[in-house]
């Protein structure tokens, strides 16, 4: 697991043990929950909040590593609105991780 799904769950409330699939809307608990990269880190996705979602098992096995521009920006606005908004209209979104040199 990354660090990222602890950053995720640090920044994202449960409703009383419970959180709710990005794409299908299913109740899921914790344990259950698939921390998605939107940006898939294949295509150099980045592990910032703005670029993770909550999925279901099943909605991230659909999804696998497949990037589609519309669906794509429909995630972001959807999973991480005022967030991801803020970080690519401010400059501060990292939408391509970097290589280390």
């Amino acid at each position: 697991m990354g660090i990222y799904r602890d950053t995720w769950f640090q920044n994202n409330k449960s409703d009383h043990g419970w959180y709710t699939c990005a794409k299908c809307g299913k109740k899921i608990r914790k344990a259950d929950v698939d921390i998605d990269h939107i940006i898939p880190q294949k295509h150099k996705g980045s592990d910032s909040l703005w670029n993770l979602q909550c999925l279901c098992k099943h909605c991230n096995r659909s999804k696998q590593a497949r990037i589609g521009l519309k669906e794509t920006g429909t995630d972001l606005l959807k999973a991480n609105g005022k967030r991801a908004v803020k970080a690519i209209v401010t400059g501060t979104a990292e939408i391509l991780r970097r290589k280390k040199k």
